[in-house]
């Protein structure tokens, strides 16, 4: 049964890929979650490469892409043209969301290595910055060990901190960015993160939840507003680093080369770009050993409005891809 069951994953996943002509893009994924890549997606000036990545994307309503890259924020029309770079404020950006406000939208950035997390304009002008760990006597001996690594907002303003590269805790802070409290620590039990690489609210039900990446613990886990542990929805996925939501479906970005697509009940739809299994990943995986569709070291996602799906890689040559679904048939 075991061999069985191994062997029609193996169809399941290769299938879609071969599906189409040498020609066509390829497709990705199973079901009723398949994606096909978009050719030429995104097209740079000539001159100008995305560079080493380690960081993160966001979509604002007009379908605007954001891909933070080492030295600042490159910005991307729905067709893939760049646009322009956001101002100095937005280097060293680990993690990123587009979130509306008082009906504007705005920028939620982690700067890891600046110890900071701030709100901007979407031209790139801050807003407020929260700079360093929360002052709580006793929690940070070495302000240092600081590291944040995302950061998402609630309907109601308040702000979640993830410290994932630092003490893999959690910092609640109220709309007025005055602390609130903490939760998490270092570990693999109910209520522990092993880098808590990535937070983001879900709003897919009418009470609102937080999902946190917990990237060495391979799990992605579920949270109250206030902290409060809920469940563990997967323990399966390959150091999962991002998480987006389009209407009812979840993406959880994985560094081990994969985004896993969930439902509203959070029950498994479709896994993309984990074909061909002899693929080269990582950051080290170089342009001529790439395959169309196959995904190298997922460290960034993001939907647009119209439900299209980026992922941005993990790897010092500059990678991201743009994947559209496909109608079932």
């Amino acid at each position: 049964m075991k061999t069985s069951t191994f062997l029609l994953s193996i169809l399941l996943l290769s299938g879609p890929a071969q599906s189409v002509s040498a020609d066509e893009p390829a497709r990705t994924g199973q079901g009723a979650g398949v994606y096909e890549v978009v050719r030429g997606w995104p097209s740079l000036p000539e001159g100008k490469q995305l560079g080493s990545l380690h960081g993160d994307m966001a979509a604002d309503s007009e379908g605007n892409v954001y891909i933070s890259t080492g030295p600042a924020i490159l910005v991307f029309g729905p067709d893939g043209k760049y646009l322009k770079d956001l101002g100095p404020d937005t280097g060293g950006v680990h993690g990123m969301k587009v979130r509306k406000q008082d009906g504007e939208e705005f920028l939620f950035i982690a700067q890891n290595g600046f110890k900071a997390v701030a709100k901007l304009k979407l031209d790139g002008t801050r807003v407020w910055l929260i700079a360093g760990p929360p002052e709580v006597e006793g929690m940070y001996a070495n302000p240092g060990a600081y590291q944040p690594t995302d950061v998402d907002v609630a309907p109601d303003g308040t702000i979640y901190v993830a410290d994932g590269y630092g003490m893999s805790l959690m910092h609640i802070y109220d709309k007025d960015r005055k602390y609130v409290k903490t939760f998490g620590g270092k570990g693999n039990g109910e209520g522990q993160f092993n880098v808590c690489h990535n937070v983001l609210v879900d709003t897919r039900t009418e009470k609102p939840s937080l999902l946190i990446s917990d990237r060495e613990n391979n799990r992605l886990l579920s949270y109250d507003m206030d902290g409060n542990f809920l469940s563990v929805i997967a323990t399966d996925l390959r150091q999962p680093c991002a998480a987006d939501i389009f209407g009812d479906r979840l993406a959880v970005g994985e560094l081990g080369g994969r985004v896993t697509l969930f439902d509203k009940d959070n029950k498994l739809v479709s896994r993309l770009g984990d074909e061909p299994a002899d693929r080269a990943k990582g950051n080290g995986a170089p342009p001529d050993k790439w395959i169309e569709g196959a995904l190298v070291a997922v460290h960034g996602l993001t939907f647009d409005p119209k439900g299209a799906l980026y992922a941005m890689e993990w790897n010092q040559f500059g990678r991201a891809t743009k994947y559209t679904p496909v109608a079932a048939e």
